[in-house]
């Protein structure tokens, strides 16, 4: 037979399977098409499940989505706003020698106006655990909170917690999972405080209260007042089953708020340097509490806790030159972001650029996000995709993101 016939008759094999016995796939063992599912990329899973009712249901399955979670690649969740888009977007990194960085928009994108009927709202990213984000509605005439999980579109709101929040009082928030009782818990610390009339400087703290909600129980418990959380900037940084805020005591002096979500108590932690005034932001790199400090006028020092609790293990590990147009005096909080294999850093200057620093040549660039023209702001975090259902956490009205 020519070679010819033979390779037409090959192919034509194939083709006739797939007409009659519903493709190759199809075919194969439901153990082996639920491991192929779970290595795909979380952008082509969506996909995936409209393909048909069994790999719906498959991925529909709390047991793929704990599967697909421990094999996927770790991102950043990226928020975006101007005058007029209010959005996120979900990327992962490249994270290979000569080849690092984030490819952009690699997994989804939405408009987080559509959460809200406020015209008025402005929604920001306060969290990011296990590919479950925590929003806040920033504009105070609505406090309103939610939780979503952006690859489902799925989202709950948080019914409103006791404690207006007019000035001068102010509130943070921390959202964490306990490390025993795997509860998704989102903290909220409400503050009343005397204000100075001519500085605004904060004189002390009349009252205070920490309120826990708990996912899945549909309402929040107050257990009391907040030991030493003064004048709070940062949102909750989770790390080793805490949560920890960068806060100032009435001195002016930088001190870390430790929360234990487990056992629900404040516990005193140390940070690199007692009794200092710093421009800081606490994170997260390589699995360690660090803290970034944009106090000099031509560096920026990533201090990083090598051995978590330990006072002693703390290390400036990272010194960053500034680039020319940022040298000087600056009031803006920098956040680092990621530690890449080759030494490169990944940073985030305040809510307006992100950095690459290339610690061989000393050399910072910006990074090109694709912002609107006009004002606008960025922030981001780390984030690894999931396809964890909301409607897993009973007595949570489930809504889905148009």
């Amino acid at each position: 037979m020519p070679e010819s016939t033979q390779m037409a008759n090959f192919n034509q094999k194939p083709r006739k399977n797939t007409e009659n016995n519903g493709g190759f796939l199809m075919n194969l063992p439901s153990h082996i098409i639920l491991e192929i599912l779970t290595r795909v990329p979380a952008k082509a899973t969506i996909y995936c499940k409209c393909v048909c009712k069994t790999w719906l249901g498959m991925i529909s399955d709390p047991s793929f989505a704990a599967l697909h979670f421990a094999r996927a690649r770790p991102g950043l969740v990226v928020h975006q706003s101007g005058m007029f888009k209010n959005f996120i977007k979900l990327v992962d990194f490249e994270d290979e020698v000569d080849n690092h960085g984030f490819q952009y928009e690699t997994m989804v994108k939405f408009n987080l106006s559509n959460l809200s009927t406020f015209p008025d709202a402005n929604i920001v990213v306060d969290g990011s655990i296990n590919g479950i984000l925590f929003l806040r509605d920033v504009n105070y005439k609505h406090e309103m909170l939610y939780i979503c999980n952006p690859l489902t579109r799925e989202y709950i709101t948080l019914p409103k917690p006791e404690g207006v929040v007019r000035y001068p009082s102010v509130v943070t928030h921390g959202f964490g999972i306990s490390p025993i009782s795997g509860e998704y818990k989102v903290v909220r610390i409400f503050h009343e405080r005397e204000l100075e009339p001519i500085t605004s400087s904060c004189l002390g703290v009349p009252y205070s209260e920490c309120q826990v909600y708990i996912l899945g129980t549909g309402k929040w418990r107050s257990i009391g007042e907040c030991p030493f959380v003064y004048n709070s900037r940062s949102i909750g940084l989770f790390i080793e089953g805490n949560l920890h805020w960068l806060i100032q005591d009435l001195e002016g002096h930088e001190l870390i708020s430790c929360f234990d979500l487990e056992n629900e108590v404040f516990q005193p932690f140390p940070p690199p340097f007692p009794g200092r005034k710093i421009q800081g932001s606490l994170g997260a790199l390589r699995g360690c509490l660090c803290l970034c400090d944009n106090s000099s006028e031509i560096d920026i020092d990533i201090w990083v806790m090598k051995e978590y609790g330990v006072e002693q293990s703390w290390s400036k590990d990272i010194v960053i030159k500034k680039i020319p147009e940022l040298i000087g005096p600056s009031f803006v909080t920098v956040h680092a972001l990621k530690v890449f294999r080759d030494g490169n850093v990944l940073i985030l200057w305040g809510d307006f650029f992100m950095l690459y620093y290339c610690s061989k040549s000393e050399v910072a660039r910006e990074v090109d996000m694709d912002q609107p023209k006009g004002p606008n702001s960025i922030e981001a975090m780390h984030y690894v995709p999931s396809f964890l259902p909301l409607r897993s956490f009973l007595m949570e009205n489930v809504s889905i993101l148009e």
